[in-house]
């Protein structure tokens, strides 16, 4: 655990509030990883300042590059069978069902601490204001791009869909202009193709944003990233909070746009009435 690797090698620097600190890291590495420097320091009674000390005194600029290294240790862990092997292993009374809804309820009751109203408002704003929206995921994200394109259609707006291989890629980014926007859902670890991707974009001036529940280092850095924790523990993890994410953003972007969307929904339920007729 990087934590306790930090905390060994600057011991003789750290006093004992910084242990007291790094002790709170250690018991929960998984959300501690997401931390805000208040929810560290508030349950120890301690001055948010603390953990910034505490960064610098292990080699950081500041608690929010702590934080990023710690939520980069945590999702650099197990590969895929020891994730889904350590679900299951939380359920030894065999009662899956029950345990998978407890902990995708506590990772929906968390989001909001992690994605405010007005994050999405500036995501709904990018895409409102975008000629065409680009949408780019890899693996099982994929499913996300085909649930945003299809709402954003229904919209009357223009969505490309960034997947596939790289060739497919490339055909598709051939049409990219400066005023649409890419908007990629990054999970568990960002893909190689990422920062290329996000380097096109930014040299055709398009507008750039993540969905995701990881570190970004990619350069250069996306324009706007909403990050959120997939759940309470390393182990497998499903697509519940991103699916949320995007539904409040589709309801979001329904409240600021102007009545366009809402007739290009009229359209699409008159034509589906001739259709059924």
């Amino acid at each position: 655990m990087l934590i306790t690797q930090l905390a060994a090698s600057h011991g003789p620097a750290l006093t004992p509030t910084d242990r007291r600190l790094v002790a709170a890291l250690q018991t929960q590495p998984d959300r501690a990883s997401y931390w805000r420097a208040h929810e560290l320091t508030d349950p120890l009674g301690l001055h948010q300042s603390s953990a910034t000390r505490l960064a610098q005194r292990l080699g950081f600029d500041g608690y929010p590059q702590l934080r990023d290294a710690l939520r980069e240790d945590y999702l650099a862990g197990d590969g895929p069978s020891q994730r889904l092997r350590g679900r299951l292993e939380r359920h030894p009374d065999g009662d899956v069902l029950t345990s998978f809804v407890d902990d995708e309820s506590a990772a929906l009751a968390a989001l909001p601490r992690h994605v405010t109203q007005p994050e999405l408002d500036e995501l709904a704003d990018r895409i409102l204001a975008a000629r065409e929206i680009l949408l780019f995921a890899q693996g099982n994200a994929t499913v996300l791009v085909d649930l945003l394109a299809r709402r954003l259609e229904r919209f009357g707006m223009r969505t490309v869909r960034l997947v596939g291989s790289r060739r497919d890629l490339a055909e598709r980014l051939s049409r990219l202009e400066r005023d649409d926007v890419v908007l990629a859902f990054v999970f568990r670890r960002a893909p190689a193709v990422l920062g290329p991707l996000l380097a096109v974009a930014t040299a055709a001036s398009a507008g750039t944003a993540i969905v995701t529940d990881t570190v970004v280092w990619s350069s250069p850095r996306p324009d706007q990233i909403v990050a959120a924790p997939r759940g309470g523990a390393d182990d497998f993890l499903s697509l519940t909070v991103p699916m949320a994410i995007v539904n409040a953003l589709v309801l979001t972007i329904a409240r600021r746009a102007d009545d366009g969307a809402l007739q290009s929904l009229d359209r699409l339920g008159h034509l589906l009435e001739q259709l059924e007729a």
